[in-house]
């Protein structure tokens, strides 16, 4: 069965968001300092930042406990036996 262009374009439609990101542009804009950084355009940026932490969630760690960052993602759990 041969693609058409039209299909592939749906497709990528529905794969498509649009969130509002005007609280947190600046942070991602200015969160490296590198060079390559600088000239991803916004949306590559918040793909990378997005990848990176999901890479980072799916890898197992025992620093998991002592990272702040990882805390408010984590299931609460209680301590009050």
């Amino acid at each position: 069965m041969k693609e058409t262009f039209h299909d592939e374009l749906e497709v990528g439609q529905r794969e498509r968001i649009s969130i509002d990101i005007s609280d947190i542009r600046e942070q991602i804009e200015q969160c490296r300092d590198d060079v390559a950084w600088s000239e991803l355009p916004l949306a590559a940026k918040i793909r990378v930042l997005v990848k990176e932490r999901l890479a980072q969630m799916e890898a197992p760690t025992d620093q998991d406990d002592s990272d702040p960052s990882t805390a408010s993602l984590s299931p609460a759990t209680n301590h009050d036996d």
